[in-house]
């Protein structure tokens, strides 16, 4: 009787097992929801997370309701490239049966680079007006023609202008360029365009060039004052007609009078003095504006307290607008970004203007500094006082000597911080996401310098750093020859892993007391052991872009051979452990694999610079032969 109650027992203890073990299976198939049986909002938020269009273009061929959802992100911002053969290729894009035309924000048009320049303008226009005819109405949101491709600043049309104003009635975004005939009479004319181009409009780019260009640009700020949000104001005073030619005396203001620039634009707020200041105004952009006489006159008709964004490019005077800036009845008190680009003159003006607006307003997120002809960086006091709120960092400062010698090529012209500012600026700015900025001299083919390990030692405290732009080049003294390319390259490599390294915790950030690299990295490691924790967390840094040099083809969206871009990512080594590698990439393709490289998009004062290129034997022979590129011809 025992037996059989145990073997009774027996039998029923394994189908127990076997319904928990069911029940737990069905439990968490209901609990892990499937992709498929998630709601078509729910796919949506995940499909917008994918941000390279090769991986939007596969998402599509998936399913009929995926290529729905991916069309979204995939044509919301496009970018054409006219005026070449590939024209033929517009009348698919424009087939009322593309599904993405409707999802259409923001349409930037570009002229192609062709061998055969005749009549190019007249095809790119004929394919802007085919764009413009057969795009739903009422989709776009922001529409422009990149200027600096159609160089010099060529009018563009005017039929395609109204034709656009007609046809997208909800424009945020709208231009003021130049145009192949004055078209203010024909707006004054038109009540309802009026009322249909500016009911939606917030932001606005003014274009300046002759006098046309200066009444229209009064005409649309009068029109947008009320619901304006931000404001681009950006001087081409070049390759005027000769009937058309402004003086700088009549353009600028005086010590006594606003000059026609003022005149013209916000004629409308005329007396200054009286105005009301534009009350919706968040973002102001300054080109090539001279503010000598006038930065007074700016604070009149914007209210700086509430600017959220300011951006300096080329402004004569620009310390005179710092200075007021810098005074109680005008100091910002929500400013998230500064950008300020600038000459300086052979006192640092500039400079000192700087340091003092830097130490007086707080809360910067994003700050970009380019100066030139500058004698020191920028005070460290400036930076640290906004280190809790930093995100990106972006700071370049040179003098005006140039090298004349290959063997001085990598001798900095680029001012470099002290390692004390730059661990300063490092402990109290550890939310920093993108930094560029000139590193100490170093050797490729001797172990790194005691300042460039400093330097790496201060980035240890910034774990939330994802992109590194170096715009230096490292050398390879006391060699006095140069390498070639495709050897420099592979050194480069070598000091890009050294930091990836040392960014994912299988090397230790180095200290200023400890010897130099050598064959047996264990002894190095229990050197830096003890010290370690002093310097960095055991949590590993995000640290995924390291860049090297400046790139001077970003105007036209190409990869630079001034530029060497590392991407961190992942190799198995001989005893099957996964450790980073430094892996090359691309300018352009590193914005789709990494978005968070914004800061490799600035254009600086030495992108231009013939002699900022990297020290190889092959740039100076006119073959410039890269080991991840293959052989190209130079830069023309």
């Amino acid at each position: 009787m025992a037996t059989a109650v145990a073997t009774q027992t027996e039998t029923q203890q394994p189908e127990a097992q076997k319904v928990q073990r069911a029940d737990r299976t069905e439990i968490e198939q209901k609990s892990k929801a499937s992709f498929n049986a998630l709601s078509e909002e729910l796919k949506g938020e995940i499909v917008e997370r994918v941000i390279r269009p090769s991986d939007l273009k596969n998402v599509c061929l998936v399913s009929k309701q995926l290529h729905s959802l991916a069309v979204r992100p995939l044509y919301r911002n496009v970018a054409l490239d006219l005026g070449s053969n590939n024209d033929n290729r517009l009348t698919a894009f424009v087939n009322p049966r593309n599904i993405g035309l409707k999802h259409i924000r923001q349409l930037r048009l570009y002229l192609a680079e062709v061998r055969d320049k005749c009549n190019q303008e007249q095809q790119a226009q004929f394919a802007t007006r085919m764009i413009l005819e057969f795009l739903p109405e009422d989709t776009l949101e922001e529409f422009s023609y990149y200027r600096n491709s159609w160089c010099p600043w060529r009018p563009f049309s005017t039929d395609n202008l109204l034709l656009l104003y007609k046809r997208q009635r909800k424009m945020k975004w709208l231009e003021v360029m130049d145009l192949d005939r004055d078209v203010l009479p024909e707006l004054k004319k038109n009540a309802k365009l009026q009322q249909n181009m500016f009911t939606h409009a917030r932001k606005l780019a003014l274009y300046p060039e002759n006098r046309e260009t200066l009444n229209l640009s009064g005409y649309f700020v009068e029109k947008c004052k009320d619901q304006l949000e931000e404001l681009i104001v950006h001087c081409h005073w070049h390759d005027l007609n000769s009937g058309s030619n402004i003086e700088s005396r009549e353009l600028n203001d005086s010590a006594t009078e606003p000059g026609l620039l003022l005149r013209s634009i916000f004629g409308h707020l005329l007396p200054f003095e009286q105005c009301t200041p534009f009350k919706s105004l968040r973002s102001l952009r300054l080109h090539k504006v001279g503010l000598r006489h006038c930065a007074d006159t700016w604070c009149k008709f914007i209210n700086f307290h509430d600017l959220e964004y300011l951006r300096l490019y080329h402004c004569t005077g620009a310390d005179t607008l710092l200075g007021q800036l810098s005074k109680s009845s005008h100091l910002p008190k929500n400013l998230k970004v500064l950008e300020f680009q600038h000459r300086d003159n052979s006192d640092n003006e500039a400079l000192l203007a700087l340091d003092a607006f830097l130490c007086l307003v707080s809360g910067l997120r994003d700050l970009v500094i380019d100066l030139a002809n500058v004698k020191s960086m920028p005070a460290a006091a400036g930076v640290v006082r906004h280190g809790k709120t930093l995100e990106l960092l972006n700071v370049h400062c040179a003098q005006d000597s140039h090298a004349t010698s290959l063997a001085s090529d990598c001798d900095n012209e680029e001012l470099v911080w002290d390692t004390e500012d730059f661990e300063k600026i490092c402990k109290a700015s550890k939310d920093i996401e993108q930094l560029s900025c000139a590193w100490p001299h170093t050797s490729l083919i001797r172990s790194p310098s005691e300042e460039w390990k400093a330097f790496e030692s201060s980035c240890g405290h910034l774990k939330n750093m994802v992109t590194l732009h170096i715009t230096t080049w490292p050398s390879n003294k006391p060699s006095t020859q140069l390498l070639p390319r495709m050897v420099y390259e592979n050194l480069l490599q070598d000091l890009a892993q050294r930091g990836f390294d040392m960014a994912a915790g299988t090397k230790t950030f180095p200290t200023s007391a400890v010897a130099d690299d050598s064959d047996d990295e264990d002894e190095a490691s229990a050197a830096n052991t003890n010290t370690s924790e002093d310097n960095t967390d055991s949590q590993p840094a995000k640290l995924r872009l390291i860049a090297f040099g400046t790139s001077d083809k970003i105007y036209e969206r190409e990869d630079s051979k001034n530029q060497t871009i590392f991407l961190r990512s992942s190799c198995v080594d001989a005893d099957g452990k996964i450790k980073p590698y430094a892996a090359p990439i691309g300018w352009c393709a590193r914005q789709f694999v990494e978005p968070r490289s914004e800061v490799l998009d600035f254009v600086l004062h030495r992108s231009g610079d013939r002699d900022n290129h990297p020290p190889v034997s092959d740039y100076h022979e006119g073959r410039v032969r890269s080991g991840w590129g293959g052989v190209g011809d130079e830069d023309e």
